[in-house]
């Protein structure tokens, strides 16, 4: 007889909080910080404070010891909400990641569920970047310890380029690398994007992404455009936030003075399995004759290795 439980988990689970926690601007406050090996299964967040402990704080990863993190991205970039990617209430997911945003006074919530395996030790941190606010914060770290390191070494990374000290302003002619990764195997697990900044129109959604793994000479991975590799078309059908499949969402809100902007999100793992590579991984983002304006970016992939 086959047990109808067997695909529950077997380790015993942990949770680390923080409730109700004030976190100065330019400050780092620990949300997990734990001996394994192990894997956190999940984070879950609330934010508050303005736009910037909301959009512009970061979380950091650290594993085994390091003093440098593996993950640093802006909540903003992360979660595709910088530039109005949320409407005064409204909330988005894809299987891995569920966000919810009032652009108007800039409460977030999100949870996060890529498994982050570790070895010896993990912490896992929310940084308030030095823009004269305080966050508020209230955060939930799921997690189990195992016998081994499980995943044989395989971590949690990132590649991408923060909104506010790292944004890219490109010319409609311009190709984007948005990571080029060595040292494999490994897979890409999830891409968050927000373009159109600054945009005189919508023609930068014209752009093909490309990605080529183990020095393909040509890509055997190339959208037909921006908005389609995020499981939607024709310019988001009527410029509304929503889930384009089960995999992915889009936040097309229109700010003022901005009006070109789109923040979107894809979970590769869901809808791929992820994008898998032995060597070495290059994602682009490519020019088209379609294309007629420049515009700024930010952007982010997770991928293990």
């Amino acid at each position: 007889m086959v047990n109808p439980l067997a695909s529950l988990r077997q380790e015993k689970l942990h949770l680390e909080k923080v409730e109700n926690v004030s976190v100065p601007p330019n400050t780092e406050r620990t949300l997990c910080d734990r001996n394994g090996p192990g894997a956190v299964l999940s984070i879950w967040m609330a934010l508050g404070g303005g736009n910037a402990p909301a959009l512009d704080a970061r979380l950091r990863v650290y594993y085994d010891g390091s003093p440098s993190a593996s993950i640093d991205i802006d909540m903003g970039t992360l979660l595709a909400t910088h530039w109005g990617a949320g409407s005064a209430n409204t909330s988005h997911s894809c299987e891995h990641v569920h966000v919810e945003i009032n652009s108007g006074n800039y409460l977030t919530a999100f949870l996060l569920t890529f498994p982050m395996p570790f070895g010896t030790s993990i912490r896992i941190a929310y940084f308030n970047i030095n823009a004269g606010q305080t966050a508020n914060i209230y955060s939930m770290v799921a997690y189990s310890l195992t016998a081994t390191d499980e995943a044989n070494g395989q971590r949690l990374r990132y590649k991408g380029v923060r909104y506010v000290d790292q944004k890219v302003t490109r010319t409609a002619s311009a190709t984007t690398t948005l990571a080029q990764i060595t040292g494999g195997p490994g897979s890409i697990a999830y891409h968050s994007y927000v373009g159109g900044v600054g945009a005189t129109n919508l023609s930068w959604l014209e752009r093909n992404f490309s990605v080529a793994v183990d020095g393909e000479p040509t890509p055997q991975i190339v959208a037909t455009g921006t908005e389609d590799w995020f499981d939607s078309g024709w310019y988001f059908n009527g410029r509304r936030d929503y889930n384009t499949s089960f995999h992915s969402y889009v936040g097309t809100d229109q700010p003022a003075g901005n009006v070109n902007v789109v923040g979107m999100a894809t979970d590769l793992w869901s809808k791929w399995g992820g994008v898998p590579f032995t060597t070495s991984a290059v994602v682009r983002s490519l020019p088209e004759a379609g294309c007629t304006t420049g515009d700024t970016l930010c952007w982010c992939i997770l991928y293990y290795q």
